[in-house]
């Protein structure tokens, strides 16, 4: 069976955040960060990003390639995102903000 173009966005969506964002932070180790504040702040990250992740990949919340886009964009604005995006930029790990133009291109050339 053909998968539809939306759901062939949608997906394209998905693996970009996870290879760009989600398995990034996900896979990173405490082992590289000395101060414990910091191995705490990358455990707790590491909860978020894995809530955030489950998110986006439930077709029932974000069904479309548009849902997905509108809601990154949201969350490129919202005050919990922006304190999550510092916190992972304390980690040097990828942030909403440093992968958005990426993103962004992404959509565009799906026309999304």
């Amino acid at each position: 069976m053909a998968i539809k173009i939306e759901d062939r966005k949608r997906e394209e969506l998905i693996k970009f955040l996870d290879e760009k964002l989600f398995d990034l932070v996900l896979h990173a180790n405490a082992g590289d960060y000395k101060e414990e504040d910091l191995k705490k702040k990358l455990h707790d990250v590491k909860k978020h990003i894995e809530k955030e992740k489950h998110r986006f990949h439930d077709q029932g919340q974000y069904p479309a390639a548009s849902d997905i886009k509108k809601n990154i964009l949201l969350d490129l604005q919202t005050r919990t995102g922006r304190k999550m995006d510092h916190e992972l930029d304390e980690l040097g790990l990828p942030s909403l903000p440093r992968i958005k133009d990426g993103f962004l291109k992404l959509c565009e050339e799906l026309k999304v």
